[in-house]
């Protein structure tokens, strides 16, 4: 039996979203993000021990996540970058619509749900459609699962709404409400996924422990 970890990235800086997403030199995660990402490492060294494969996204924000997590996993092979593990692009699906808030406040997520469902429905298309965006997130999750042999334990640093999508088909929800699931979780909340002979199981979703501290409740954040 095989193990799939999926992790969201740390808090992030409010211009590692959108097209600034991929300038690795500005740095994608804000000082908690980057403490909330070295605690996301050392629970999960306290569980694994070691990782047999480590990959994510190519967002700034994803790949920090992933060296500060492996960073307190030693023995772990270097991480493998994947496109597909990308969250969707928030400024192309947005459009020319009117933003008075960045992505890290909260009244931005009430506009840009409103944006999603439009691009859903197919009423708006941003730089992939809806359907591409889940082709694809399928695919890296495939792919995952094939690095998952007998006793493999495997790491995936993607965005919310990408893990929800993974979840969403695992256990057959539908479109309008994949978005429901994203909305909880947690910065670098763990999803875990068992991998066996009747295929893929959630065992749990959006585990954040490691962040959960009644002496310091700024490390657990959404945004």
């Amino acid at each position: 039996m095989g193990v799939l970890y999926l992790v969201r990235h740390g808090q992030a800086r409010a211009q590692a979203y959108g097209a600034g997403a991929w300038a690795q030199a500005e740095g994608g995660l804000t000082d908690l993000g980057a403490e909330q990402a070295r605690r996301a490492g050392t629970a999960l060294a306290a569980r694994l021990g070691r990782i047999d494969h480590a990959v994510s996204g190519d967002l700034a924000r994803q790949r920090e996540t992933l060296r500060r997590i492996v960073d307190e996993l030693p023995g772990t092979t270097d991480p493998a970058i994947d496109a597909r593990w990308n969250e969707y692009d928030i400024d192309s699906i947005l459009g020319d619509r009117e933003r008075t808030e960045n992505a890290t406040e909260r009244g931005f997520q009430a506009q840009l749900d409103g944006a999603l469902s439009d691009w859903i429905a197919g009423i708006a298309v941003g730089s992939e459609t809806y359907e591409q965006y889940r082709q694809r997130a399928d695919a890296a999750f495939d792919n995952l699962i094939a690095h998952a042999g007998s006793g493999k334990t495997v790491l995936a640093v993607s965005s919310a709404g990408t893990i929800a999508a993974i979840i969403a088909r695992l256990w057959g929800i539908d479109d309008d409400r994949w978005l429901a699931i994203a909305r909880t979780m947690i910065n670098t909340s763990v999803t875990k996924i068992l991998i066996g002979s009747s295929g893929a199981s959630v065992v749990s979703i959006n585990d954040h422990a490691h962040v959960d501290h009644a002496d310091d409740r700024r490390l657990m954040t959404f945004r």
